[in-house]
Order: C-alpha cells, then sequence, then structure tokens
C-alpha cells in the first residue's frame, strides 16, 4: 500500500521539481546520483519514461517528428497575461537572473488568482507527469494559423496551474535550460544504479538507440539487453580526436593506417529501410527534405550479390532478405560543383530554404560522401573492425555520381601522411581523418581511433564592440561579445562612432570598424568576470540585454575558417571562433584590418601543409 502512494506522489509534477532543486543544490556528483536514484525508483513505468526525459532536457525521444516551437515571445506573453506584471518588470527579472525559468518563477508568484471560466482549467489542478506529456504531444500536434493563439492559451492553462518553483521548471524544459547539473551523464548513471545494471551497458543502449525512455524501462524491466538500433532514429555520431603533426600520429599508432580526406560539408546520417529513406544531421535534425536529390539516390543502391558472397563467411547478411535492402550509414553532404567544393555556406544556403526549387537544387548541386557503415542488411555493424565495415560498404552498388565512397589510402610514414594531406587542399578539402583499421564504431565518443589532421589558420586580433549577458551559470556576467575589426590599415580608437549602429544586431555598422561575428567560448571564470567588470566600464548605451561599449578590449581569436556573410557589415564571418587570449599589450590601432580577412579567405582552401 505505502509503495502504491509513493508511485501515485511521484507521479506528480512537483515531486520532479523538488529532486530538481535537491540535486541544483547539491555540490556532490555522487550524491546528485543518489537524489536522482530514489526518485527513479518510486516511479511507474510512464512516469519513468517521462521523467528521464525531462531531466535530461528533453520533451521526446531523439528522432521523434514532434517539436512544440514555444518560443521567448510566447512565453513572455504568457507570463504578462497570468500576472499582474508588465513586460519591462519581467524583462527585468530575465536579465538579473539569465534565464527564463527564473523569469516564470517570479510572474508565477505574482500572478492574479485566475478562474476557470478564464482558462478552461482549475488553477487548483495538480499537474502529474502524464498530464503535462499529453498537452505538450496537443501542442507539438497544432497547425495552421491560428497555431500560435492556441499554443499559448495552452502554455497559459498549464502555467496557472503551478505553482512558481513548477513554472520555473517547466519553462526550463520547454526552453532547453535545464542546467541543474543532471544533465544526461547523471540520468544515465542514475538509471544503472536505480536498476542494477552496468553503467556501460546503460550509456551504449543510449548512444546506440537514441531513446533514454526506453532504456529506462528496459533496464528496469531487465530487458537492457535487447535495445538495439532503431530505423529512424540517428544513433550518436563517432567523433574524431585531434592532432597536429604528422609525426606525432605515426609516433602514436606505429602502424599501417587508413586515410581519408576531410570534408567541409554537413555530417549526416542516412537510414534507409526498405524503400523509404531518411537523413539526419550531427544534431539528430531531419534534414530529409533540403537534400531530395541524395534520397533519390540512395534508393538506388543496389547490393552487389557477388561481393556478398565473398563476405558470406562474415555472416551479416541475412539471405532471405531479397526485396529490402537496409543500411545505415554516415558520410557528409558537401556541396559540389564543376569537380571542386564550394564554400560551406552555399551549403547552409540549402538549409535554410523552406521551399526548394529545382533552381536552387542546380545552382548549389550536392554529393553525399560515404565513409562509413553501422547497419547492413538486418545486423548492427558497430562492433566489427573498420577494415571489415569498409569491405562491406564496397558491397553498395551506387547508381549515381551524387553518391561516393570516401577517398582511402593505406598510410605507413610520416611523408605518406604529408603527400594525402597535400592532395586534399589542393582539391579544396581540409586536410585528413586518420583511422585505426582495426577501430570499431564508437556512437558519441571521441578518443584516438580517428584523428582529424587540419592546416590551423591564423588568429585574428579584433576588439570588443558589443558584449551580452550570459545565461545559466553565466547570468549577470556579460560573456558573449560582438567583434570587430579594421576597415582599413590605420584607425583610433577616437575614430570609432557609435551614432550609426542600427536596430538591427546582424547590420550593426560602425565608422571604420566592420563587425565580423561573435565570440562566448574559450576564457574562464576569473577571465570573464575582469571583462564583465571592465566592460561596464566602457558603456556607451545599456540597451538592457547588451552594452554599446567603446572599442578598447582586443581578442585574439582561433576559428575553422572563414565565409562570406551578409549578416555582418565586415562582409565575412568567422565559423567556430574562440577566443583564445585577452591582448592586454594591443589596443584598437593594433588589431587586424579586413584585408587580413580576405587574404585568409582566398588562400584557406589553396594553403598546402607547412606553408
Amino acid at each position: 500500500m505505502e509503495e502504491s502512494t509513493n508511485k501515485v506522489l511521484s507521479s506528480y509534477f512537483s515531486s520532479l521539481v523538488e529532486t530538481c532543486e535537491l540535486v541544483r543544490n547539491t555540490s556532490s556528483k555522487n550524491t546528485k546520483i543518489d537524489i536522482l536514484v530514489k526518485y527513479l525508483s518510486t516511479l511507474d513505468d510512464d512516469s519513468l519514461q517521462i521523467a528521464v526525459l525531462f531531466l535530461s532536457g528533453r520533451i521526446f525521444p531523439r528522432g521523434s517528428q514532434l517539436n512544440i516551437n514555444i518560443g521567448f515571445r510566447t512565453i513572455l506573453q504568457s507570463l504578462i497575461e497570468i500576472s499582474n506584471m508588465n513586460e519591462s518588470e519581467i524583462t527585468k527579472i530575465h536579465l538579473e537572473y539569465g534565464d527564463m525559468g527564473s523569469m516564470a518563477e517570479f510572474a508565477v508568484s505574482k500572478k492574479e488568482m485566475l478562474t476557470l471560466f478564464s482558462f478552461g482549467q482549475e488553477s487548483s489542478h495538480r499537474l502529474t507527469l502524464q498530464y503535462l506529456n499529453s498537452q505538450f504531444k496537443r501542442i507539438a500536434g497544432l497547425r495552421g494559423p491560428s497555431s500560435l493563439r492556441e499554443k499559448k492559451s495552452l502554455l497559459k492553462a498549464i502555467l496557472v496551474s503551478c505553482s512558481p518553483l513548477e513554472a520555473k521548471y517547466l519553462v526550463k524544459i520547454v526552453t532547453n535550460e535545464m542546467r541543474i547539473g543532471s544533465y544526461e551523464g547523471l540520468v544515465e548513471s542514475a538509471i544503472a544504479k536505480a536498476f542494477s545494471k552496468d553503467i556501460e551497458y546503460v550509456r551504449e543502449a543510449i548512444l546506440l538507440s537514441g531513446d533514454m525512455a526506453n532504456v529506462a524501462l528496459s533496464a528496469k524491466s531487465g530487458q537492457l539487453h535487447l535495445v538495439t538500433v532503431k530505423p529512424f532514429v540517428p544513433m550518436s555520431f563517432m567523433l574524431a580526436d585531434v592532432m597536429h603533426t604528422a609525426d606525432e600520429i605515426i609516433d602514436y599508432f606505429g602502424k599501417p593506417l587508413f586515410s581519408e580526406f576531410k570534408y567541409d560539408g554537413i555530417r549526416v546520417q542516412v537510414h534507409r529501410f526498405g524503400n523509404i529513406c531518411k537523413l539526419f544531421s550531427r544534431n539528430f535534425s531531419d534534414i530529409t527534405f533540403a537534400f531530395p536529390e541524395i534520397v533519390r539516390s540512395i534508393l538506388r543502391i543496389k547490393r552487389d550479390k557477388e561481393k556478398d558472397n565473398k563476405n558470406s563467411k562474415e555472416a551479416v547478411l541475412e539471405k532471405n532478405q531479397e526485396n529490402e535492402f537496409n543500411f545505415i550509414l554516415d558520410g557528409e553532404i558537401i556541396a559540389w560543383k564543376n569537380d571542386r567544393p564550394l564554400p560551406f555556406q552555399e551549403l547552409q544556403k540549402r538549409l535554410r530554404k523552406k521551399v526548394l526549387t529545382e533552381d536552387i537544387m542546380s545552382d548549389i548541386p550536392v554529393q553525399y560522401i560515404i565513409y562509413d557503415l553501422m547497419y547492413f542488411g538486418e545486423s548492427q555493424v558497430i562492433k566489427k573492425e573498420l577494415e571489415l565495415r569498409r569491405s562491406l560498404m564496397a558491397n553498395l552498388e551506387i547508381q549515381d555520381k551524387n553518391i561516393i565512397l570516401a577517398k582511402s589510402s593505406l598510410i605507413k610514414s610520416v611523408n605518406d601522411v604529408d603527400n594525402n594531406f597535400r592532395t586534399s587542399r589542393n582539391e579544396g578539402h581540409e586536410g585528413l581523418v586518420i583511422k585505426d583499421p582495426l577501430s570499431h564504431y564508437h556512437p558519441g565518443k571521441r578518443g584516438r581511433y580517428w584523428i582529424k589532421l587540419k592546416e590551423e589558420l591564423d588568429t585574428i586580433d579584433a576588439v570588443v564592440v558589443i558584449a551580452e549577458y550570459g545565461h545559466g551559470k553565466r547570468a549577470g556576467t556579460l560573456s558573449d561579445y560582438t567583434l570587430a575589426i579594421k576597415d582599413s590599415v590605420n584607425i583610433s580608437s577616437e575614430s570609432f562612432s557609435h551614432d550609426i549602429i542600427d536596430n538591427e544586431f546582424h547590420s550593426r555598422n560602425t565608422k571604420n570598424l566592420k563587425i565580423i561575428g561573435k565570440a562566448y567560448s574559450g576564457l574562464s571564470d576569473e577571465e570573464i568576470a575582469y571583462m564583465t567588470k571592465r566592460l561596464k566600464g566602457l558603456t556607451v548605451r545599456d540597451e538592457g540585454s547588451r552594452l554599446i561599449v567603446k572599442p578598447e578590449i582586443v581578442l585574439e581569436v582561433t576559428f575553422d575558417s572563414i565565409q562570406k556573410s551578409n549578416r555582418h557589415s565586415g562582409g565575412y564571418a568567422l565559423r567556430f571562433p574562440r577566443i583564445k587570449n585577452i591582448r592586454f599589450d594591443k589596443a584598437v590601432a593594433d588589431i587586424d584590418n579586413l584585408e587580413k580577412i580576405q587574404k585568409i579567405f582566398n588562400n584557406q582552401f589553396h594553403t598546402k601543409m607547412g606553408s
């Protein structure tokens, strides 16, 4: 009887919220896990699956096509309408605490008593996990012109039923801001401990299936060993480590290795089961719509029966599978025209288009380069050696030129690496990926089975012109910096003008300075604290969530590449910028100019190793 009562109580959203608060206020990792274990152990099957998703910052499992699509404005307007606060008051709380959850907590604490007539739901209604799950599904299913209004109405009905603390975590879940220390790693550990399973088996099952909810239930029911790849549910991608020289690579492995070109495209996982094909990106989004010609060509791939027979001793293919050809591929989509790769931003144009026309497909043709295989026939092959997986890839009878197998060669020496690297760069690619022929495919893991070798581009010295407040643990600090370089060779801080900064953030223009993007990673907490204090003293105009500042702080920035951009006044953008150093020794007169950016852009596809 007591156990049944505990399960009922645990199914309430308030129990999850109380657990989150306990975890948030605990510094010990082991204690955090124990708190989660105690909570998960009391849940019924349905509540368990919902809870582990919420705790890990998800509403629906990976690969689900459901998406609630509720943005900041919808949440803000909902909070305004259920409280006696105005927009400026609520926004001030958001800036002070740095996250929307705290904003919701404060607003709901001020809410007026609303009637059943107002929202169609009694405010005394006690929220359960199942109720929230059903409402989220209902919101995700809304379509059409009135969907935004209906979403806001449903969200308000839920918020009215929330306590202030419940509102805080509800909004955190909706906005994927669950910063309580119980990210997926802790939840994985808690699942393993709660149901007496090996943590490595739990992690492997999650990486393989992409469904933490199902893994938790399988662990509870003793069926963890049955968890496997699911068609059209993307598994985590294997990741490569980095080495900086050919000597380092050869010395580390001390044996022959596979060498492949490193392509500058979009990492894409292809699922083909029977006559259906779907494409998934690195963040598990379904991007099938963006590349219909790739889908058509994948569905035209046949199976080489002769090569099947040669590899029959491996027992990978099911003999009765004559009419269906199933596989999961790992590879890269690149923009490709006139036998050369196009810049990465050309590929991004395809992804940003809501309607894909024949003209766009003709202007930006693409190619899918296959470099690994995770599932073949009716078997997963991730625990087979790479050299065998490559031999299985050779069984694919590719019909169209926009699908190719990655170029691969066997390397044994530093000279081999150098030669392959130069060939890759001369053909317009980024560098090399070196792979251990005996390595298994490790979903979601970065290790020294795959090694990236890229040419490091020069760094850029840029000046901070705009600073924005951070979120979560960086709340209250200025941690996001908009960077600018000189338009001409000579400039001083006195020649900088703020008078023509316009209202559109990405179009901000200045006199003699050109914006080239934002950077927010690379600095320590101590350095961010220093930057915050210094930037506040340099403020020219306070815009609430951001400050326009005098151009005095110079940062040295690294980046993966430079691409053209019409979003920044400099006409270029740094791709994946990272702050390397605060240059205390440099003034605004010492920052780099647009000419240097142009040179790096022009040379980045043509430079050679060691040049």
